[in-house]
C-alpha cells in the first residue's frame, strides 16, 4: 500500500547535536511524527466491521550523521491498545522530546519509540537483504456473496503463484453457518493446502467444540482467536488443544508474548507493532524453547511490514517457523 494523503504533519526542529551523535534539546532526544492514511485496495472485512483505510502515526528519530530510524504507531481494534487519537494527543504533549516513560495504556506509542531507537542504535539491522524464501500466508478476501466454491477457486489460482498457506476471515455471520462454510472449503481445497481461519474473537462457548473438531481436518492449519480475549476463554482454548489436540492460535490474547505458555500446542500470533518493548520481543523470539509462533501484521506501512516479514524469516528457530501472516 502507498500512503496517498498526510492528514497532519508535526515536525520538531532539532536544536542541538551532542558529541554522541544523538539529536537532543536540553539533554533529551528529539523526534518528529506524521499521521498517514493508507487506503486498502479492497476494504478489509472482519467480524469487527469493514475497514476501507488504515491510519497510523510514523515516528522518526535522526542523528547527527543524517541517519534516521522510524517506528510506526498503528493501533488496531480488539487488542486492548490505545486509540489513534489518544496516541496522537500523547505525542503532541511530548513537545518533540522522546518520552522517558510511556504509560502502559499506550503500548503502540511505546513500540514506535522502542523500535525507532533500536534501529537507530543498531544500523546494521536496518537494511538487510530480502529473504530468499517467500514464507507468506496469502490473505483471501471475502465478499458477502462469496460461496465456498468461489473461495476455493481463489485458493487454486494463488497456488499457481507459489502460495500454500492461506488465511480467511470468518465470524462474519451465524456461527454454525460459518463452520459449514469452513468445512466445505477444507474439503474442496487443493491437496497440500493449509488454511488458517481467523474469527477475531467472534464465536461463543457453544460453538467452540465444533471448531475444535473441524480444526483436526488435515488441511486446517489452525483456527485463530475463536473466542473473545479473556483469561477464562484462553484457558478453554489451551485445554481443548491439550485434551483433544485441537489446532488453535491466539492473536488478540497475546499482549505480552514473553508471558505466553511455552508448553502448549496453541500457536502465538505475534504482531510486532502491538508489542511495546521491541528489544525484549527480539530476545524472546530467539528462544528456541519458546512457544510456536506466527509473526503477523496489523496492516502496517511498507517499512514496518518488511520488518515483520524479516522477523518471520530470520528470527525464529527453524523448527518453529511458520508462514508470515497478514492481518
Amino acid at each position: 500500500m502507498q500512503a496517498i494523503s498526510i492528514d497532519a504533519v508535526v515536525y520538531f526542529r532539532v536544536l542541538k547535536i551532542d558529541s554522541r551523535g544523538a539529536a537532543e534539546c536540553n539533554g533529551r532526544v528529539r523526534f518528529s511524527f506524521e499521521k498517514v492514511s493508507n487506503p486498502f485496495a479492497v476494504p478489509v472485512k472482519t467480524s469487527r466491521g469493514v475497514f476501507a483505510t488504515r491510519e497510523s502515526l510514523l515516528v522518526k528519530i535522526g542523528d547527527a550523521h543524517g541517519n534516521a530510524a522510524c517506528g510506526e504507531c498503528a493501533p488496531w481494534l480488539g487488542f486492548g491498545c490505545e486509540s489513534l487519537s489518544q496516541a496522537e494527543d500523547f505525542l503532541k504533549k511530548c513537545g518533540g522530546n522522546v518520552a522517558e516513560k510511556v504509560p502502559q495504556s499506550l503500548p503502540c506509542v511505546a513500540h514506535a519509540f522502542s523500535a525507532a531507537k533500536f534501529f537507530l542504535e543498531n544500523p546494521e539491522t536496518k537494511n538487510p537483504a530480502h529473504p530468499e524464501n517467500r514464507l507468506c500466508a496469502k490473505l483471501i478476501r471475502r465478499a458477502p456473496e462469496d460461496a465456498p466454491g468461489a473461495i476455493v477457486d481463489k485458493i487454486a489460482r494463488e497456488r499457481e503463484n507459489g502460495y500454500s498457506v492461506f488465511k480467511i476471515k470468518i465470524g462474519l455471520g451465524n456461527a454454525a453457518a460459518e463452520l459449514r462454510f469452513c468445512e466445505k472449503i477444507l474439503d474442496a481445497a487443493p491437496a497440500g493446502t493449509q488454511i488458517r481461519f481467523d474469527a477475531n474473537g467472534a464465536f461463543s462457548d457453544e460453538i467452540l467444540p465444533g471448531t475444535a473438531e473441524l480444526s483436526l481436518h488435515p488441511r486446517a492449519e489452525f483456527f485463530e482467536q475463536p473466542l473473545p480475549p479473556t483469561p477464562q476463554n484462553d484457558a478453554k482454548i489451551f485445554a481443548l488443544a491439550e485434551t483433544r489436540g485441537a489446532k488453535f492460535a491466539l492473536d488478540e490474547s497475546v499482549r505480552e508474548p514473553w508471558n505466553f505458555p511455552s508448553a502448549t500446542r496453541v500457536v502465538a500470533v505475534v504482531k510486532p507493532l502491538l508489542v511495546a518493548d521491541f528489544p525484549r520481543l527480539l530476545a524472546w523470539l530467539e528462544n528456541p524453547c519458546g512457544a510456536d509462533v506466527v509473526i503477523s501484521t496489523v496492516f502496517e506501512n511498507t517499512a514496518a511490514g518488511t520488518l515483520a516479514l524479516r522477523l518471520a524469516c530470520a528470527r525464529l528457530a527453524e523448527k518453529r517457523r511458520r508462514a508470515f501472516g497478514l492481518g
